[in-house]
């Protein structure tokens, strides 16, 4: 039987009573040659400063708008200012001690505290056209989305949750052609030397 949007419906609130609390947020970090690149392909985007108490200082700040299930997302994406040697800024961006290794281009992105600021419902959003008594399967777009709302949406705080999923789609779907696809995002992921994680590459690409 296909998968259908239900069962990914009960995983996701499952994921997301399991690894949700409502301080913090997620990042993900993308490389600094790709960073670089970017800010310098995008001069449009517009940095604001302002104080994070996570880096103890204040950094640059952008936001990205990216579509998921017909709705806009924001993303912020966090840059040093300047080099400040204090732990919480270089744990932050991931210096090493007197910012050792130290770029204006570092970059993080920075996902949603609250599921609230959005304020959709993951319901209704997973749903879409979803028929009463019907197994509506979904398709790798559809599979798309349903990671970038779990992440980019703050539905989760822990990494372990994208894993989670990830793992649980491997052993769920049955259509051939998607296995293989998911595989081949996650083989990208560990063998691209410039590394851009799966969702950075969905962040950045609808840029």
């Amino acid at each position: 039987m296909p998968l259908s949007k239900q069962a990914i419906i009960e995983k996701f609130s499952e994921l997301h009573k399991k690894h949700y609390v409502s301080r913090g947020y997620m990042i993900s970090t993308a490389s600094d040659e790709f960073t670089k690149k970017f800010v310098e392909d995008h001069p449009e985007l517009v940095w604001t400063i302002g104080y994070n108490k996570y880096a103890d200082t204040n950094i640059q700040t952008a936001k990205l708008y990216v579509t998921v299930f017909g709705k806009v997302f924001t993303v912020l994406l966090e840059r040093p200012l300047y080099p400040v040697e204090r732990s919480e800024f270089e744990c932050y961006f991931g210096f090493g001690g007197h910012c050792e290794g130290y770029t204006q281009y570092r970059m993080i992105v920075r996902f949603a505290t609250t599921i609230e600021e959005h304020g959709f419902d993951h319901r209704t959003l997973l749903e879409g056209n979803i028929k009463e008594n019907s197994n509506d399967a979904v398709d790798i777009p559809y599979i798309q989305d349903v990671f970038k709302l779990l992440v980019i949406g703050g539905y989760v705080k822990f990494w372990k949750a994208w894993d989670e999923l990830i793992q649980w789609f491997l052993e769920n779907l049955d259509d051939d052609n998607i296995r293989t696809w998911l595989q081949n995002e996650l083989q990208r992921e560990k063998s691209e030397t410039k590394y851009l994680s799966i969702i950075n590459k969905y962040i950045f690409d609808s840029t």
